[in-house]
């Protein structure tokens, strides 16, 4: 795909003004600006991306440090902020930070509609702790924590991975049902389009 000076300068502005955005509510900017853009082209820029930032990120050895920070789920669905959790700062947590689609179709904010406790599904899906309690069991592999997936509603045993500038997660229910999504810091999705001709 070849995109001319206005177009990768355009989505270039976005992916930035999420990574400038002093507060959340600047991030809406993206969302606003992406609107007259079809989605196959988002998608297919995206996976372009990806692949390309693997290739621009240094080969090391990750630790626990590394995670802390925000990470670009797939598909460029959400932002979760990874951080040592409140409760256990010798685990990890993470939240839903930012969504692409923040509003529902009549405009309302995303809720928490598919968590099976009633009294949680009215709450705004920004700010979910979908991460919880994994803890280093060797450098670079995190374990032992959940994983709530509010596309379901269901809580899942997580396990994360750091690779070459990527995060790898993976949840599992009853250890047989698993689904492994990679992740990617929004600096290095910027860098690859940077990179894009």
């Amino acid at each position: 795909m070849h995109l001319d000076d206005t177009e990768r300068g355009r989505r270039h502005a976005l992916l930035r003004a999420h990574l400038d955005a002093e507060n959340v509510g600047n991030i809406s900017v993206v969302k606003r600006l992406s609107r007259s853009t079809p989605a196959t082209k988002i998608a297919s820029l995206l996976l372009a991306a990806a692949f390309t930032a693997v290739t621009l990120s240094e080969a090391r050895t990750e630790t626990r440090t590394d995670i802390v920070g925000r990470w670009a789920t797939q598909g460029f669905g959400s932002i979760v902020e990874i951080a040592p959790c409140r409760e256990a700062p010798e685990s990890m947590c993470g939240s839903i930070l930012w969504l692409w689609e923040a509003n529902d179709k009549s405009g309302r904010p995303r809720t928490d509609g598919n968590n099976p406790d009633r009294t949680l599904s009215r709450r705004p899906l920004i700010g979910v702790e979908i991460l919880r309690n994994l803890r280093e069991t060797e450098p670079g592999v995190l374990t032992g924590g959940t994983v709530y997936n509010p596309d379901d509603g269901r809580t899942y045993s997580g396990e994360i991975h750091l690779k070459t500038g990527t995060l790898e997660l993976r949840g599992c229910a009853l250890i047989v049902f698993c689904q492994t999504q990679t992740w990617y810091r929004p600096e290095d999705l910027i860098a690859a389009i940077e990179a894009i001709d």
